[in-house]
């Protein structure tokens, strides 16, 4: 018969000899990565990563920017062919109203809706100055002070795209 101290000493034996095969098998165990069938998805996804490189270069290749360019300039055709002879206009008839110029700057219109761009206040518009959607023209303006819109400024949605300038006065002495 075995004494007390005996089935503690096998114990520890034991014990031992388990945490030992537990060492072994976890730093030497190697998870079986290079199956056929994980080698094959691997490829699959590479195939595939490659596949969408070469479509995405395809498209950046200038499909995409020369529509673009094409829809643009459709849209802004009237203004472009008128551009030049309305300058030389101006050149030999100085005094010509702008009134009859206005008429060519509907195609901006339309783009800056056809792009949801909003424009930022109006000519001439009294405000209250905001520093996140106004550029001034003096460092002495504070936010909440009263300022006219000199020019406009546009944003996309919350992204501002052009602040708009203002000043304390309107141009010239025009009175608000």
């Amino acid at each position: 018969m075995l004494e007390p101290l005996d089935i503690s000493f096998l114990i520890a034996v034991l014990f031992l000899a388990v945490l030992g095969v537990i060492s072994y098998l976890v730093f030497t165990w190697k998870p079986e990565t290079d199956s056929q069938k994980e080698h094959q998805e691997i490829e699959e996804l590479q195939q595939e990563c490659l596949r969408l490189q070469q479509e995405l270069a395809a498209k950046s290749n200038g499909s995409d920017l020369q529509d673009f360019r094409v829809e643009t300039f459709q849209q802004l055709q009237n203004l472009l062919v008128n551009y030049p002879t309305v300058c030389k206009m101006a050149e030999v008839k100085p005094n010509l109203p702008a009134k009859y110029l206005t008429v060519l700057f509907k195609s901006l219109d339309q783009l800056l809706s056809n792009w949801n761009y909003q424009a930022i206040g109006q000519p001439w518009q009294e405000v209250e100055y905001d520093p996140k959607l106004h550029q001034s023209d003096s460092e002495e303006i504070e936010p909440g002070d009263k300022v006219y819109i000199r020019f406009v400024g546009y944003r996309d949605g919350e992204n501002i795209l052009y602040p708009a300038k203002v000043s304390r006065d309107l141009p010239g002495g025009i009175k608000g």
